[in-house]
Parts: structure tokens; sequence; C-alpha cells
């Protein structure tokens, strides 16, 4: 029984609290500038202002997220002879079965490359799913990719090609034994 367990990965974490840091300081320089830098470029200081905030939310978010991941390392996907599971602290909510997947193919966002995983019952996840903002993304995946799952690499440990590589491996070892 092989287990194969990503985590997150502390360097990219790290790089995300730092980004975010500079964000915040950004967010915050408007703020409290805005009637200098509306003299700048542009002429409304409520503008800037409301820039500022959202920065700061934004950022305060994703300064929370990175602080989180670099104190514990999160368990992200989970690939084992029952299939992937995409939410491994809620051990079975989505655990797609090998049987259930037709395939992976790639999707790219701007230089971002992400894992389609391509499921011959969309329907069935979309309407197993309980959690009604989880739910939305996933009826969003479905409409614009095809497939309610998409996975990035962004925060594992491993890029891009090694999870296309052991997502592909697993499919064909297992997907003749579902």
């Amino acid at each position: 029984m092989e287990k194969i367990e990503l985590f997150s990965s502390k360097k990219k974490s790290f790089l995300l609290l730092i980004g975010s840091l500079l964000f915040l300081a950004g967010g915050i320089w408007f703020f409290f500038d805005a009637e200098n830098l509306a003299n700048f470029k542009y002429r409304s200081p409520i503008l800037i202002k409301t820039i500022g905030i959202i920065s700061i939310l934004f950022s305060g978010i994703a300064i929370y997220i990175s602080i989180k991941q670099l104190v514990k390392n999160q368990l992200l996907l989970l690939i084992d002879e029952n299939g992937i599971n995409l939410n491994p602290k809620k051990m079975s909510t989505q655990n797609i079965e090998w049987k259930n997947i037709e395939g992976f193919s790639e999707l790219k966002i701007q230089s971002q490359k992400m894992v389609i995983i391509e499921v011959n019952n969309p329907d069935f996840w979309i309407n197993k799913e309980k959690n009604y903002l989880r739910k939305k993304a996933i009826e969003y995946n479905f409409s614009n990719y095809g497939s309610p799952f998409v996975v990035s690499a962004v925060s594992m440990q491993i890029n891009y090609i090694e999870l296309l590589k052991i997502l592909n491996e697993n499919h064909e070892k297992y997907k003749k034994f579902a």
C-alpha cells in the first residue's frame, strides 16, 4: 500500500509572506498618503484610499495563510491506491477514486500551469458538495475548464511537471484495478 503525501512548501510560503508584507506596506502607504499621491497620477484620493484598503485586506489574508503554512507543514494532496484526495484534512470529502478519473490535462493561466483532473461524473461532485463557497468554486471550474477539479502545485513542495508525472504514473498503475 503505497501512499504519496504532498505537503506545502516552506520556501514558497516564506516568499509569499515577504511579498504580502511588501503589498501590505504599499497598501498602508496608499491609505495614509492618498492626498499626496492624488496629485501624481490619479486625481481622486478616495480611489487611492480604496485601493489601499483592498491591498491591506488581501495582503492580510495572504500573510495569515503564509504564516499558517510556515508554522505547520500542511498536507495538501494524498495519492494512494484508492484515488486522489484533494482535501486530506477532511479525509473522505473529496476522495476521487481512480475509476472516476479519465485522465489529466494542462491548464495554463498566464504563466501559471495547473492540472485539470478529468472525471467521468462531474455533476456528481458538484451535487455532492455541501459547502456553498466550495460548490461555487467547482461549478466555476466545471463551466470554464470542463472539470470540477483543478490542482495547482504553486504551494506544494514539488513543481507542476513532477505533480503531473506522479498523477499520470499512479493513474496508469491503479486504473486497471479500479
